[in-house]
């Protein structure tokens, strides 16, 4: 996902999030439209400007998905037809006339590109599940897939070459895999993920800065092969601020960011070591981490670069969990999705920070 919009205000610790302070106390709420009538999900959810954003969930089975794709417009959230049908597991929008959406069926792997008039199926190669996928305003655009990459397995690189998706070489050491990616232009890409020397196993950060790959190998225990640690999203606020999101699986480590500041990484220990299953830029210089969370509401830890403030989203029928979050520029709103889990049916929905 492009993870590099901004917002230009002032900014003040509210509730947890550092933005400009609003005549009402700042929190998260509840984003109501029709478009989120059916019974299922939304996983992710991207912005490149104010009026350009996209959320993309699934419903049915494994044996009978369909696509749900929710465009943002000035009168709210719209419900768009896919030309396809497949679980979706993540979208990137880079400007008004360019985005994308991966995942998979039955059938095979699956990829729907937007022209800035429709949806057409441009499909993905077998190269394994397509995990992530990330734009920049340029049509710069990469997707990371595997098998089991998270455990160290097969992975793929994949970049948007303006009509398809090509495998693209990156000069990864012996028994690596990649499973997060985040681009800011054509020349500033980052991957991350893992590398192994059959005994220990080591984070990977690559950094292509438009001629060239930089390796960076992170600090902190990541395990061993088969009891690994993974890391999960990278974010890159710029080529000097980035941060890595560690979660430990089932390694001898903690969860944690890792971060860039240009120079050196050091690790930051997340709350209470708890596990993020997503994380984002706040807008304002920091980073959003998605925890696991098992009540009736969803949960947001925010990271402004020196300390964490954890706050909750609105109470819901059954058990909320928040997938994404992004930053609706040019607002002072954070968009997050997710998924409200009752025994009988699931509930998408959308939550707002302003």
């Amino acid at each position: 996902m492009k993870r590099t919009a901004a917002f230009a205000t002032a900014t003040t610790l509210a509730a947890g999030l550092a933005l400009a302070p609003p005549a009402h106390a700042a929190s998260w709420g509840n984003v109501g439209s029709p478009a989120l009538s059916f019974n299922g999900g939304l996983d992710r959810v991207d912005f490149a400007a104010q009026d350009t954003g996209w959320a993309v969930g699934t419903s049915g089975s494994f044996f009978g998905p369909k696509t749900h794709l929710l465009r943002w417009t000035p009168s709210g959230w719209t419900a768009q037809a896919s030309p396809a049908n497949f679980t979706a597991t993540d979208i990137a929008v880079g400007d008004p006339n360019r985005a994308w959406v991966i995942g998979y069926s039955l059938t095979g792997m699956a990829g729907l590109y937007w022209n800035g008039t429709t949806w057409t199926n441009v499909g993905y190669p077998l190269v394994g599940i397509p995990s992530q996928v990330s734009a920049a305003p340029d049509g710069t655009a990469y997707s990371v897939a595997g098998v089991d990459a998270a455990g160290g397995g097969l992975s793929a690189i994949m970049r948007w070459d303006g009509t398809a998706w090509v495998d693209t070489t990156v000069p990864l050491p012996p028994s690596s895999a990649i499973t997060s990616v985040d681009v800011r232009s054509a020349g500033d890409v980052w991957l991350a993920g893992t590398t192994s020397n059959g005994t220990a196993v080591t984070g990977l950060v690559m950094h292509w800065n438009g001629t060239a790959w930089t390796r960076h190998d992170l600090p902190g225990a990541m395990g061993t092969p088969g009891f690994q640690a993974t890391l999960h999203r990278i974010v890159a606020l710029s080529p000097t601020d980035v941060y890595a999101l560690r979660v430990r699986q089932n390694a001898q480590t903690t969860n944690a960011l890792v971060h860039w500041n240009g120079t050196s990484w050091r690790e930051i220990t997340t709350p209470l070591n708890t596990a993020g299953i997503g994380l984002s830029p706040d807008g304002a210089g920091g980073v959003i981490m998605l925890p696991i969370t098992n009540g009736p509401k969803t949960q947001y830890m925010h990271y402004d670069g020196s300390a964490w403030t954890t706050v909750n989203g609105p109470a819901r029928t059954g058990k909320a969990q928040a997938t994404d979050a992004d930053p609706r520029p040019g607002t002072g709103e954070i968009i997050s999705v997710g998924t409200a889990t009752e025994p009988t049916k699931k509930t998408p929905f959308i939550e707002r920070f302003n």
